[in-house]
């Protein structure tokens, strides 16, 4: 069997964050900065106070809305092929996801991103066999700033065929990106093959900004599946306790479900996570603290009593370099993530809190990926996996090197075979020049570089994505 899927709430301890966040929704209500949205409520049973720009959610309202959002849903591939369903159980490795910076392969420091950056990044991302979706690794710094995002996607796009992840508070982008989405579907309506998800936040306490609530109209009406994802920061915008963190989290996201709900029901809605905490000596927000793994399964086991996918960020570290801190934080937020049994999990290639990016970081997290799923997968028992018949037959003092059973196991995945981890002996490993983890990742980085884009977007589609662009930054002045 496998893991038992890991738990750190109580039935009754969910109902008790349930019941918290209705009475928050019910009788404090979230700042809504959009007309347009205040007035959607307001048709549907929202108590709205357009002075203040407030809304309260009655129970009734909050409870009809999550029982609209479908458990399960399918994502698609650059190509309009089936790639996944999000929700089935078994979760999704995703790499990304907006950071600033990157460490360069070549001088080892760090530097802003560019353009470039993120076709590698995905480049890279789409040869990695634990890497299923492909996120916006970095936000490049040598394009117009307010279409930072876009160009992101775009090169997405062009280097990956596997299905992506962005995110955005502005409509004006968003609108952009979906722009994008349908151009290389080759069609208007892509609710029936979305080959992306856009994720939108709320800002807290409690409020959604203007653009990102305009955004989540318009990701609703097109269809395409949209992560919801809060990140309160324990004592400075939510309660400085682990229970009060989760509470506020889980009422934001319920003020998303309603309003992607109302606009359209049966919007696939993923209840996103991304645990933050606060280091009160140093004031800096923190990403691979012990609470943060503790709520990367609270927040799955939310998602579940909602019977809603849900999606949460590992591995996750606040190291600044490739190192031990680096490795444990990772190894301990991604098993949580996973072992939890959340749907998507995004940051692979990212450390440094969220700030900076690396292309070997990107091949080790791939590494840990694989890693943690074959613990997930735990052990099948049957008869043949037993044995018993080829131990009888071997007998004592025998060998089972040239057996079929050996063979017929050899190569089905029972064993996870490393690609950068050191499985020598040590005089091996001195012979092969004793590479560190981080320079075997670097070599893998080369060689992939080397081989280039073997999944070249058709030229028409490419010349529709710069159009899009070209309109944008049309529109800023540009």
């Amino acid at each position: 069997m496998k893991f038992e899927t890991f738990k750190v709430l109580s039935d009754e301890e969910i109902v008790q964050i349930h019941e918290a966040s209705i009475d928050i929704l019910e009788n404090a209500g979230v700042l809504i900065y959009s007309k347009k949205v205040l007035d959607l409520l307001d048709a549907k049973g929202a108590v709205v106070d357009y002075g203040k720009k407030l809304a309260k959610f009655p129970r009734k309202l909050v409870e009809s809305c999550f029982k609209s959002v479908p458990k399960t849903f399918d994502l698609y591939d650059r190509n309009g092929n089936k790639a996944m369903t999000i929700g089935d159980g078994i979760p999704k490795c995703a790499s990304g996801h907006n950071a600033i910076f990157i460490i360069d392969a070549e001088t080892n420091e760090r530097r802003n991103s560019t353009v470039k950056d993120v076709e590698n990044f995905a480049l890279i991302s789409d040869k990695l066999e634990d890497i299923d979706i492909v996120g916006v690794p970095v936000m490049p710094q040598d394009v117009t700033p307010e279409a930072s995002l876009i160009y992101a996607v775009k090169a997405l796009y062009e280097n990956t065929t596997k299905p992506i992840f962005f995110s955005t508070e502005s409509s004006a982008v968003n609108a952009a990106v979906i722009k994008i989405m349908k151009a290389v579907a080759g069609k208007e309506d892509i609710s029936d093959c979305p080959s992306a998800i856009s994720q939108l936040s709320p800002t807290s306490p409690l409020f959604w900004e203007e653009g990102a609530v305009d955004a989540l109209v318009e990701v609703s009406m097109e269809g395409v599946p949209l992560n919801l994802l809060p990140e309160p920061i324990a004592g400075v915008s939510a309660p400085y306790s682990v229970a009060g963190l989760l509470t506020m989290h889980n009422a934001e996201v319920l003020s998303g479900v309603v309003i992607s709900q109302l606009v359209r029901p049966g919007t696939p809605v993923i209840y996103g996570s991304s645990w933050t905490t606060y280091d009160m000596k140093y004031t800096n927000a923190i990403i691979g603290s012990p609470e943060t793994s503790i709520l990367r399964v609270a927040g799955c086991q939310m998602a579940r009593y909602y019977n809603m996918p849900s999606h949460t960020t590992a591995p996750n570290s606040d190291a600044n370099a490739h190192d031990e801190q680096n490795a444990w934080e990772k190894t301990i937020s991604n098993m949580c993530a996973i072992c939890a049994e959340n749907d998507v999990v995004m940051n692979s290639g990212m450390f440094a809190t969220g700030l900076t990016i690396s292309l070997e970081q990107l091949i080790i997290d791939d590494e840990i990926n694989g890693i943690i799923r074959r613990l997930h997968r735990g052990i099948e028992v049957n008869e043949k996996t037993i044995g018993a018949e080829v131990i009888k037959r071997v007998g004592p003092r025998g060998n089972f090197i040239i057996e079929d059973h050996t063979f017929e196991f050899l190569r089905s995945g029972e064993f996870r075979e490393v690609k950068v981890s050191n499985t020598k002996t040590y005089d091996n490993w001195i012979r092969a020049g004793a590479p560190t983890v981080v320079e075997n990742a670097s070599k893998k980085v080369k060689e992939i570089l080397k081989e280039g884009n073997d999944k070249k977007l058709d030229d028409k589609v490419i010349e529709k994505m710069n159009d899009i662009i070209k309109e944008f930054e049309k529109g800023l002045g540009k």
